[in-house]
């Protein structure tokens, strides 16, 4: 595998090593808990993440398996273009940049999801995406390029979603930790 999957498919793996880290030793009761009404729970962080990954991760298997019937094949590095680009670093959880998520993506009451599940959820999503990644080895990752499930006309190349979703995941583990935080603090 080159590099540039390489370092896609280790960030999926820290990031299901950093979930599992995150909510280890903490119940149900508190992953629950919003600090306040503006404030999604931690459970309710990972909800999201899970809604997004998984709509995103049908679209990225039928891309991949596309490009391996049909091409394009190319060879790293890719670098991706402007949209591209900006997309993930607003992502980013050191962006500064917040906005709604999509209705799409909203994360159902705390008191209704289980975050047991919600957790085992996102850590086999995770091993999905890096699968994900090991199979787009070949492909231009650049040149296959579709759209988001929550807004179709923002269409960005294969390896830039994947960049995008290990920043989104990244942001969101980020706000699970700072609310963690919150919660034990009140």
């Amino acid at each position: 595998m080159h590099t540039q999957l390489d370092e896609y498919r280790t960030g999926f793996v820290d990031l299901k090593n950093e979930a599992t880290a995150l909510v280890a030793d903490v119940d149900a009761a508190t992953m629950q808990r919003r600090p306040d009404t503006d404030t999604w729970s931690v459970v309710q962080c990972i909800d999201h993440l899970n809604t997004a990954g998984w709509l995103l991760l049908r679209s990225t298997e039928e891309e991949i398996q596309r490009g391996h019937d049909e091409g394009p094949y190319g060879e790293p590095p890719f670098e991706y273009g402007i949209v591209s680009r900006w997309f993930v670093h607003v992502l980013e959880p050191s962006s500064g940049w917040t906005f709604d998520a999509p209705s799409l993506f909203e994360p159902d009451a705390p008191n209704t999801l289980y975050p047991d599940e919600a957790i085992d959820e996102f850590l086999g999503l995770q091993d999905r995406l890096a699968s994900c990644v090991e199979g787009a080895e070949g492909l231009d990752l650049r040149r296959i390029r579709f759209g988001s499930p929550a807004v179709p006309l923002l269409r960005i190349s294969l390896g830039a979603w994947f960049e995008a979703t290990l920043a989104h995941e990244r942001r969101h583990l980020k706000q699970a930790r700072r609310t963690l935080r919150a919660v034990h603090a009140s």
